[in-house]
């Protein structure tokens, strides 16, 4: 963690490195970084603990993904992904009571209409508006979003696929690139990780249940963000290769700004799994990734 025992925060060095390294960043790179956030940093005490199994970690995320604004669940998915051993013990850690901040895992449920519908009824819907909260947390915000009213009826009507929730992030990010949309892009490309990884070790997951305690945490995230037209368009519209994330790597490895960095590596991911053109257009300078 860091921030100040009242505003404790979610520390990001640990993704930040994992995203730095996937995208093959000089140490000098990397040693920037840990200078930067090593003042900022509460040092982890483990108690002479030992760290859960992956399997525990992957329950306890998979029941409560938005828990910390989905960076639980993304630093979970990086330490997986990165073959290093102390630093995937440090991740299972963190999830050791973990809790969700908009309370038990929402039933699996049907859903009748599509994602894209519900949005547009959600757009709407005026007693779903919500004031400007500068200042605040993405979860103060999301639990906020929740005491709306009809909020919980907008969780049980759409059906749900990992690949709309993608679709629906992307989308809801590029239309203003805004910061707590972001967290949709990052936090859904580590679902679909710890997701896979369940499935590669034969764990029994209800995804039903996962998709729809996703979608809970998207919707309050999105009305905090005053529930901006999704770019749905610029998801699908174009061309993107590798070249869009070579020509920027120069300036991701002088970056210091770790939403950036996570945001451009994520959507790299994605892209590559995906093949949605819209993936490129993460790497612009502005919103969030300024």
């Amino acid at each position: 963690m860091y921030g100040t025992e009242a505003l404790p925060l979610f520390n990001h060095l640990p993704m930040a490195l994992g995203a730095l390294a996937r995208l093959g960043a000089p140490r000098e790179s990397l040693q920037r970084h840990i200078d930067h956030w090593a003042p900022l940093s509460r040092v982890a005490d483990d108690d002479g603990v030992p760290p859960p199994s992956v399997e525990d970690a992957l329950r306890r995320v998979l029941a409560a993904p938005e828990a910390q604004a989905f960076h639980v669940a993304i630093r979970l998915a990086y330490a997986l992904q990165s073959g290093h051993r102390q630093e995937l013990d440090a991740a299972l850690r963190t999830t050791i009571g973990l809790e969700s901040p908009l309370g038990a895992p929402v039933p699996a449920g049907q859903g009748r209409e599509s994602l894209r519908e519900v949005i547009d009824a959600v757009r709407a819907d005026p007693a779903l508006a919500m004031p400007a909260m500068p200042g605040t947390l993405i979860t103060t915000r999301m639990q906020h979003a929740a005491t709306l009213p009809g909020f919980d009826g907008y969780v049980e009507r759409p059906r749900l696929t990992l690949d709309a929730l993608a679709e629906a992030s992307l989308a809801a990010y590029l239309s203003r690139h805004q910061f707590a949309s972001l967290h949709l892009v990052t936090g859904t490309h580590a679902l679909r990780v710890l997701l896979e990884a369940a499935a590669s070790r034969g764990l029994a997951v209800d995804e039903g249940q996962v998709l729809r305690t996703v979608w809970r945490a998207w919707l309050g995230t999105y009305l905090s963000e005053l529930r901006p037209a999704p770019a749905w368009a610029l998801v699908h519209a174009g061309h993107a290769t590798e070249d869009d994330w070579t020509r920027e790597l120069p300036g991701l490895h002088a970056s210091m700004n770790d939403h950036r960095i996570k945001v451009a590596d994520a959507a790299r991911e994605e892209w590559r799994h995906r093949g949605w053109p819209g993936y490129a257009l993460c790497l612009r300078r502005e919103g969030a990734a300024q």
